[in-house]
């Protein structure tokens, strides 16, 4: 379908898509700007012509394996944007915390076992890193402090687990880190306004 706006002056054409994610409630998703821009400089981001180039010819034309080639191409469009993002911006967030080797070795471990005791402390020691200079370093480039930084890791994988899970509430405290039942349902009250039990039925019900 082709519109036409104004007149004269060049053409523009925009290709629209959608792209899915497993986890949208991983924090390098939720921290997502809500706009990447890209400049059509061979220069800046060589790379920008040749695969939107790609995209729109099979989307074009189709053929057999056409989903396929699709997929590849989006995750490589979608992954060099978001590469090209980390490089230029400076904005704090997880996807900033990674740039930094020693925030990402605490990242790492982190994520690898939210069941962990996590303090800042520990966190500190995974980087390798004093208390006081990893909290300072944590905070300016992640934009959290260490601790409200697992705190929501904890709550997002919590939801998850209620959402795609048939795991007990305690089973699911259990997972994230939170020693009973009713340690869990405070904190996720208190991030969320609402119980997990309640939270599940919802979101049974929508």
């Amino acid at each position: 379908m082709e519109t036409i706006f104004g007149e004269g002056g060049s053409a523009t054409r925009i290709v629209c898509g959608v792209f899915f994610f497993a986890d949208e409630d991983h924090p390098a998703v939720v921290g997502f700007p809500s706009c990447i821009h890209v400049p059509a400089d061979a220069h800046q981001a060589p790379w920008l012509a040749g695969l939107t180039q790609a995209v729109v010819a099979e989307a074009m034309e189709r053929g057999p394996g056409s989903d396929v080639v699709m997929a590849r191409l989006s995750d490589a469009l979608v992954t060099r944007a978001l590469r090209y993002h980390l490089e230029t911006n400076e904005e704090p967030g997880w996807l900033h915390g990674l740039r930094d080797p020693a925030l990402s070795r605490a990242l790492s471990a982190l994520h690898s076992d939210l069941r962990y005791p996590w303090t800042v402390a520990g966190l500190a020691r995974a980087a390798g890193l004093s208390r006081a200079g990893f909290a300072a370093r944590f905070t300016a480039l992640v934009g959290q402090s260490p601790m409200e930084y697992v705190f929501g890791c904890r709550m997002r994988r919590a939801e998850t687990l209620l959402r795609t899970d048939h795991l007990t509430v305690a089973a699911v405290a259990s997972q994230v880190g939170y020693g009973s039942e009713s340690a869990l349902s405070a904190a996720f009250q208190r991030y969320s306004g609402t119980t997990p039990g309640a939270y599940r039925r919802l979101s049974s019900a929508e």
